[in-house]
């Protein structure tokens, strides 16, 4: 496939061979911008991968097809641009994006707008993509691929229009919301917003005591929580071996509801919904689930915050953050912005635990907050 239109008429180059990418390196060298979202299997492989890129430079689309392109040696003529600071990478909730990309092909994304951080900021009370397109350019969306196994081929044309949307109407509402933003005053802010987006990195895959955050895992009794444990160890252990995504192998819900009454049975298995694919371990589940009970093993510890840094004791901290937190609330509602416009999270975790000493130093903080809100922090703080 080379030139080919989606759906609806609009025109893009597809480039699933590695010398196709070099036009495209050249347009990304002559433009300001670009725009940029990528496709993964999430959901359908034991760790998702990235099968698609989707680009808008300068008002022309391409798709790059990275299964096809099978590695992450052609993308290095790519890279010189997509690292330089000096041109924009539009984005939207960029931090999956970005983490990936590191992840997969070594490649650090640069120059980052995203525009769900800027609608973020400005209030809005949707900032999905498509609510943001609608909102602002008066389009609604196609929604119905949004679940999709990105990794299978070939792509038929209504599945490439829709990975074209998602780049098509990017620079506009980017656009749209740079005006916004200035009007609102609110530049540096999201400049560091930004400036954290390029530092994502990918957070995913298995931890032993990953459990704790299924919810309603808390909830359970103390003699259920080794069965918790040894189940969502041999789930990661069988998702690994299939190649299937954790959650399609045992879902969440199974997997409370098979801590909290143990079934000592197949038809007690069934009963809770133990069936299809993941009947064929039915004799295997009920073994695990018996030697959980009887012999149970140590359950990992849940994750708990670092601990307290420098001399801050753990009142004073309790003090600090409930006083920071409250100012915070009625200083957003006075301006009637959001929270993290007046103080983002790992600021206020900062001067929780480590006071107002030196307020450059804190993340995300910046200049402008440091110039409007620094006597009030400290005094706060301290």
């Amino acid at each position: 496939m080379s030139n080919t239109e989606p759906a609806d008429g609009i025109p893009f180059t597809y480039v699933d061979e590695p010398d196709k990418l070099g036009p495209l390196a050249d347009s990304l060298a002559r433009e300001p911008w670009h725009a940029l979202d990528t496709e993964s299997n999430s959901g359908f492989s034991y760790r998702e991968q990235l099968c698609l890129l989707q680009l808008n430079v300068g008002g022309r689309l391409w798709l790059v097809d990275l299964i096809a392109l099978d590695g992450a040696g052609p993308l290095e003529k790519l890279r010189q641009v997509l690292e330089s600071p000096e041109r924009t990478t539009y984005l939207h909730g960029g931090e999956f994006d970005v983490g990936c990309l590191k992840r997969d092909f070594d490649l650090e994304l640069r120059g980052v707008w995203d525009s769900q951080q800027a609608s973020t900021f400005l209030g809005f009370e949707r900032t999905g993509y498509a609510a943001v397109v609608e909102r602002l350019c008066g389009v609604e969306l196609d929604k119905a691929y949004t679940q999709y196994d990105w990794a299978r081929r070939p792509l038929d044309r209504e599945v490439l229009a829709y990975a074209i949307d998602d780049v098509r109407y990017l620079p506009k509402i980017c656009r749209a919301l740079e005006g916004q933003i200035v009007d609102a005053d609110l530049e540096e802010e999201l400049a560091i917003a930004n400036r954290v987006v390029e530092e994502s990195i990918w957070d995913g895959g298995y931890r032993p005591n990953g459990f704790w955050k299924i919810r309603g895992a808390g909830n359970l009794k103390p003699s259920s929580l080794p069965v918790l444990a040894a189940l969502w160890a041999w789930r990661d252990r069988v998702a690994r071996a299939e190649d299937r995504a954790p959650g399609r192998t045992l879902n969440n819900r199974l997997l409370l509801a098979l801590s909290a009454n143990p079934p000592r049975n197949r038809n007690a298995l069934r009963r809770v919904g133990v069936r299809g694919r993941l009947a064929a371990h039915a004799d295997e589940l009920l073994k695990l689930i018996q030697s959980a009970r009887t012999d149970p093993a140590p359950v990992p510890p849940r994750p708990r915050s670092p601990a307290p840094e420098g001399n801050a004791d753990g009142r004073t901290i309790k003090r600090r953050e409930e006083s920071l937190k409250k100012w915070r609330n009625a200083e957003a509602d006075r301006r009637g912005v959001p929270h993290q416009v007046v103080l983002p999270s790992r600021a206020l975790d900062h001067l929780k635990r480590h006071g107002a000493g030196d307020l450059e130093g804190v993340p995300q903080l910046g200049a402008k907050r440091i110039r409007m809100y620094g006597e009030r922090l400290t005094e706060l703080v301290e």
